[in-house]
Order: structure tokens, then C-alpha cells, then sequence
């Protein structure tokens, strides 16, 4: 080994909006080890120039065309040298202290494969934006409690173990979104543990244009029914057998706008209050990933009958 304590791993894809606040946090942290950043990028921007003319230090591994979230992440992971790999996205902003964080909890935990936390969101100005993070993060809410078990991270704020790669292989490059979600329902049936500690937290900047949230949004529903033909997660049972899920399909948008709401209206009411288009926009949101959903759940190409 290099003696490179951590690697940070971050996928990119048309960032140039977004990289240079999020390259200045990751490259100034408060730690007393080495560590070094890769990113994995794809665009088709300014992005890479504006790598190499303000970060040099950084490993760039620059593709032309345009590569999933899965294979960019792993392709940082394979040429990465550092004893634990942390994963954040070209779109947020850690703290300064957010790999100490990780490696005193990494410390206190040996036995865990992986740690990470909460997500902030990182442009709360925009009401599509509280949208988004209401739709994709209210499991994940920044809230008071100790650190505990789970089975799931948000993939912007999580690291690893070396040996969990080296073990397992890298991330699914087969689905085309919650590659995170299916990695670690796949390494938890094989006995690892994931730690969540609320104390550590990355601010995400969500989308602000509507069209590129309900866009996303029909691309999440999309992805949750090929997670959940490969798991056994909730819902899975339900996407195996068709008939059952188009009936109950139309209840779907109403099961989680109130579990999503409840845990908003728990953990950060006031943004509700503030910005009362929150739900509708949500409830829109809804319709475009129970669309997705739909589409991919009749999509014979992917499916294995069991009708």
C-alpha cells in the first residue's frame, strides 16, 4: 500500500455548477493522515477543465461517454489506494471534519463494514429543491439520536472498509438507480453491518428546475422496481407478481406521501410551513415516479414471469 489512509471516491456527471464548492470541502480537511480524492467524470461541460485548472492534485479518470452511477463507482474504486473509501457526490458539500468523523467512528466500530450519516439539504432557497429532498432523503432526516444499526446509507455520506470490495465486488452496474441500496441489502445478507451516526452530515444541492425533478423522479420509480426484483426488500413481492401490483399501484403515491410527510413534519416543519408548494409539488412528483414505476414494472424485457 501507499500508506494513503483514506480515498474519496466522487462520480460526476455535468457538474460545473457544483464541483468547485464541492472539491474546495473535500480537499480541506481537517485530518491528520493522507488521503487523496478521485473523480470520476463524465461530462460533457466545463467540468473537467475546471478540475484540472483549479484542483490538480486530483485524480481525474475522465471518460467521453457517459457512464453509470454503479461503474463510476467502481471505477474510482479500482484504482483507489486508500485503506477506507468514502463516497460523496460532485454535487455536496462535506464538512471539514466530516473523514476525522468517519475515522473515529471506524475506529470505535472495527467490525463494521461501513459508517456514514445524514443528508442536509445543501440549497434550501429553492422550493423544488425541499421537493426533491423531501421525495429522496426523509428516511435520512439530520435529527438528535445515538448512533445505530441499519441496513441502508445514503451513498453521498457513507464509507468503507477496503475488504468490503475486495470481497464482494463493486457496486451493481446492472440498475440504473439505488445502486447504493441494492450493494448494501447484498453485503448485509452476507452478515456486515453498516453504522448510521446522525452527527455526521453532508449537504446535497437538489435540483431546482421542476422538470428536472419530475424527470428524476420518474427515473427513481423506475429503479425501485429493478432493486426490487433482485431483493427481498419491501415492495418486492409486490413487483413479482403483476396483477397484484396494478391494483394496488394507485395506493402507492398515497403510502408514501404519508410516511414521507409524517417524518418532514417530525424532523423539519418548518421548511413545510415556509414553502407551502412543498406538497404539491411533492404529490406531482409522485404521479412521475409511480409512471416510471409502472413502466418499468410491465417492461417484459426485464421480467420473469411469475404471473
Amino acid at each position: 500500500m501507499s500508506g494513503i489512509r483514506w480515498s474519496v471516491v466522487i462520480p460526476s456527471y455535468n457538474s460545473e455548477q457544483t464541483i468547485m464548492p464541492c472539491l474546495a470541502s473535500v480537499c480541506n480537511q481537517d485530518l491528520t493522515v493522507p488521503y487523496e480524492v478521485i473523480v470520476v467524470d463524465s461530462s460533457s461541460d466545463a467540468t473537467p477543465a475546471l478540475i484540472r485548472d483549479h484542483y490538480p492534485t486530483v485524480r481525474m479518470i475522465r471518460r467521453n461517454q457517459r457512464v453509470g452511477i454503479g461503474s463510476a463507482k467502481n471505477l474510482g474504486i479500482e484504482v483507489a489506494q486508500g485503506e477506507l473509501v468514502a463516497i460523496t457526490g460532485s454535487d455536496c458539500i462535506v464538512s471539514p471534519i466530516w473523514l476525522r468523523q468517519m475515522e473515529e467512528l471506524h475506529a470505535r466500530f472495527p467490525d463494521h463494514a461501513a459508517v456514514g450519516g445524514p443528508i442536509v439539504n445543501g440549497n434550501p432557497q429553492s422550493t423544488v429543491s425541499w421537493t426533491g429532498y423531501l421525495a429522496e432523503f426523509s428516511e435520512f432526516l439530520p435529527r438528535e439520536g445515538s448512533t445505530r444499526e441499519c441496513t441502508h446509507i445514503p451513498s453521498n455520506n457513507i464509507s468503507y472498509k477496503r475488504y468490503v470490495f475486495e470481497q464482494y465486488g463493486g457496486f451493481p452496474e446492472e440498475v440504473v438507480k439505488h445502486v447504493d441500496l441494492l450493494f448494501h441489502w447484498r453485503i448485509c445478507q452476507q452478515g456486515e453491518r453498516l453504522l448510521f451516526d446522525p452527527t455526521i452530515r453532508v449537504a446535497h444541492c437538489h435540483r431546482t428546475h421542476l422538470g428536472d425533478y419530475l424527470y428524476h423522479q420518474f427515473d427513481i420509480g423506475h429503479g425501485t422496481v429493478q432493486v426490487l426484483r433482485r431483493t427481498n426488500l419491501p415492495g418486492s413481492t409486490l413487483v413479482r407478481y403483476r396483477l397484484l401490483a396494478s391494483i394496488l399501484l394507485p395506493a402507492l403515491p398515497l403510502v408514501k406521501l404519508t410516511r414521507s410527510s409524517y417524518r418532514f413534519l417530525k424532523w423539519q416543519p418548518k421548511a413545510l410551513w415556509q414553502m407551502p408548494l412543498i406538497f404539491p409539488l411533492f404529490a406531482l412528483g409522485l404521479l412521475y415516479w409511480v409512471a416510471g414505476f409502472a413502466r418499468e414494472l410491465w417492461n417484459t424485457r426485464n421480467y420473469h414471469d411469475t404471473d
